[in-house]
């Protein structure tokens, strides 16, 4: 496929793969600033008659909808448009930069329990979300995940259901006919391969990939059973118990004997993989067991609690020097002693008393978080930055952190980590407001107009547009994004005013121009609109969608003969325009009553 531009808006870069289904391109979107990179995937029916093409378009319409429903999910990709061109139907969505879990998953190569378990509970978590509308995936397997490179989630992509457009037309007596070939072999189970998935046949093929993961084997050379068709893993990977069980309900042959959705598996996993009742954030310390230093040490370390309960915090740090003075290896000890002094300030003997927990308990993520404040306090920001890096490592999802992290990196004027720290806090508790306000704060700051427009920050955007505007009053760009901030504010006159300063920098943006059409049509003065969709068809020959606005706004104006010629041209670019055949049969008809009267 030669370089070209698709829906009067996706500049296509290079083609990202293809298949039976067809193909993916990495793509430009011209109508944003900054012309951003994205996806967009051509899908072609293999059967184009009439019938087939109506069954398809309606399908493809209907699972494009519910694609966008679920892209509100952080860890599924956003659609951003579909469209039909030339019989070909495109979606066009987000662009996610990171590796396949193909690089991770694959023959060969096993990860340890935890590792799984951390993978499949990413996955089934965000495909909780998928369940709740009622989605099936249909081809979960490691070439569709994503290991996205900002922050290591799993994002979960190329839903199977817009694959469906491919097969046979849509059977209204046989409404499994469109489904049978949707799917990977080795993941699919058996309803799926009779074309009837239904939830819990995602839940199966997460299992396999579970399985997979474990094993280092393709789930095509996992043996079964030749009586019951089960799976038989077991004797092939040692894990504990309890996850061994919710695996084998996830990949049962029978689907009703397998978890119902995601949540149900989430719920099950969770619970086989918490800790056990009782584990205690830090273990007992090495204490010397002879009589004498035992009771040293229980006599001093009861006082240091008590005194520490009492807030009596100088003279629990005293006691807790004499605990570690008796036992050097009593970590707990030193664990408080560092809290007594960071509660009397004395900042520098705390990172030691601290320092020694984590080098004696590296997984001990409460004593780095508390070396982690104590660095920052003291203005040792790197050294701060490393323990709250340790931190993550054993809780990634920790968002205080991410929010702690990115102060320090804004304080180190290392702003573009600091933003992606504070946009990892918000995306693991999005009503994080403080992580809310710090980022668009320093959006602001920066004057990040076209961030803070994507965050819907519209008041924020038109403030940072006018400051930036003070120092580089020519630049159109942002001229543009204040009239689409202004335009989202329903502040339409202002934006008009945007959009006209916009032309008179660019006589030729073609979108300012149909930014002014719409506003203008929604002010009520279609002869305006008009013209400016006129100047959008001028720039844009082959713009089918200006054509067609043009078209409704000389119809409004009873230019009739120039609106037929309007909706015609629309149309002859793009056959399928409906509405544009549409309105133009409609006013034709409409003439044609008109010369009879007269």
């Amino acid at each position: 496929m030669s370089l070209q531009i698709l829906g009067s808006r996706y500049s296509i870069i290079q083609p990202l793969g293809g298949g039976g289904f067809g193909q993916t391109f990495l793509a430009n979107d011209l109508h944003l600033p900054g012309h951003p990179c994205c996806v967009v995937k051509r899908l072609q029916p293999r059967n184009t008659d009439g019938i087939s093409l109506d069954s398809a378009r309606r399908l493809f319409n209907s699972e494009a909808e519910a694609l966008y429903t679920l892209g509100n999910h952080d860890q599924i990709p956003r659609l951003l448009a579909h469209f039909e061109e030339n019989r070909h139907f495109y979606l066009a969505q987000e662009y996610i930069q990171g590796d396949l879990l193909t690089e991770e998953i694959h023959p060969g190569a096993q990860l340890s329990e935890t590792q799984t378990v951390e993978m499949i509970q990413d996955i089934l978590t965000t495909l909780c979300t998928v369940h709740d509308h009622g989605v099936i995936h249909r081809d979960i397997k490691p070439s569709n995940l994503i290991r996205r490179a900002r922050d290591r989630k799993i994002v979960l992509i190329d839903f199977g259901a817009v694959k469906q457009i491919s097969n046979q037309p849509l059977d209204e007596a046989t409404p499994y006919s469109m489904t049978v070939a949707v799917g990977s072999l080795g993941y699919m189970p058996n309803e799926q391969l009779a074309g009837q998935p239904c939830l819990s046949s995602d839940i199966y093929a997460v299992g396999i990939l579970a399985l997979q993961a474990l094993m280092g084997r393709d789930p095509k050379r996992i043996p079964k059973d030749p009586t019951t068709s089960e799976l038989m893993w077991r004797n092939l990977v040692s894990i504990r118990p309890e996850l061994a069980n919710v695996l084998d309900k996830m990949v049962c042959y029978d689907y009703r004997q397998r978890y119902a959705n995601a949540r149900a598996a989430l719920a099950a996993l969770n619970q086989a993989t918490a800790p056990s009742p009782g584990t205690a954030n830090h273990p007992n310390p090495q204490i010397d067991l002879t009589s004498q230093a035992l009771e040293a040490h229980v006599a001093w370390l009861e006082r240091a609690d008590e005194l520490f309960e009492q807030n009596r915090f100088h003279e629990a740090a005293r006691c807790y020097e004499k605990v570690v003075k008796v036992q050097p290896n009593a970590t707990t000890a030193w664990f408080k002693l560092g809290m007594a002094l960071d509660h009397i300030e004395q900042y520098a003997l705390a990172v030691e008393a601290y320092q020694t927990v984590t080098e004696r308990q590296s997984e001990d993520y409460l004593a780095w978080l508390k070396l982690g404040k104590v660095r920052e306090r003291l203005g040792q920001y790197e050294a701060a930055l490393v323990a709250y890096d340790e931190v993550l490592k054993l809780q990634p999802k920790n968002y205080w952190v991410w929010a702690d992290r990115g102060q320090i990196l804004e304080k180190t004027e290392r702003v573009e980590e600091a933003l992606a720290a504070y946009d990892r806090a918000i995306e693991l508790k999005p009503d994080f407001q403080l992580a809310q306000e710090r980022r668009k704060q320093l959006l602001i700051t920066l004057k990040r107009v076209d961030e803070l427009y994507t965050l819907q920050h519209y008041d924020d955007a038109i403030a940072a547009c006018d400051q930036a505007l003070k120092e580089n009053p020519q630049d159109a760009t942002l001229w543009l994004m204040r009239g689409m901030a202004l335009e989202n504010q329903q502040d339409l006159a202002a934006a008009a005013i945007a959009y006209n300063t916009v032309i008179r920098l660019q006589p030729d943006d073609h979108m300012a121009w149909f930014r002014l059409g719409t506003v203008l049509e929604e002010l009520g003065h279609p002869k305006r609109a008009a013209k400016a969709y006129g100047n959008v068809t001028r720039l844009q020959p082959h713009n089918h969608w200006a054509w067609y606005q043009r078209g409704r706004m000389l119809e409004q104006l009873a230019d009739y003969r120039a609106a037929i010629a309007a909706y015609q041209k629309a149309a002859k670019l793009q056959p399928t325009f409906d509405s544009a055949q549409t309105a133009c049969q409609r006013l034709l008809g409409k003439t044609l009553s008109l010369s009879s009267v007269r």
